[in-house]
């Protein structure tokens, strides 16, 4: 079972980062947990993101504009 956890984490935080990918060449910042990161960061990202799951929202303008992508922790899986 732990085997198939940490590879779901492995495949999680690639799945971030080529979501951050697309982003950042789209002009979109994105968040983890409310802070904001960049591609820059992604060894520290990788240890925030550890231990734990996350789910994508998008915050949108009052045109329904993308102006930031959110990736939340979630407890459950």
């Amino acid at each position: 079972m732990e085997q198939k956890s940490g590879k779901l984490k492995d495949e999680m935080y690639e799945w971030l980062l080529s979501e951050m990918q697309a982003a950042q060449a789209a002009g979109v910042p994105v968040a983890v947990d409310g802070k904001e990161y960049s591609l820059h960061e992604a060894d520290k990202l990788k240890m925030v993101m550890e231990n734990h799951y996350y789910m994508k929202s998008y915050m949108g303008d009052e045109s329904g504009k993308i102006v930031r992508i959110d990736f939340d922790h979630i407890k459950d899986v």
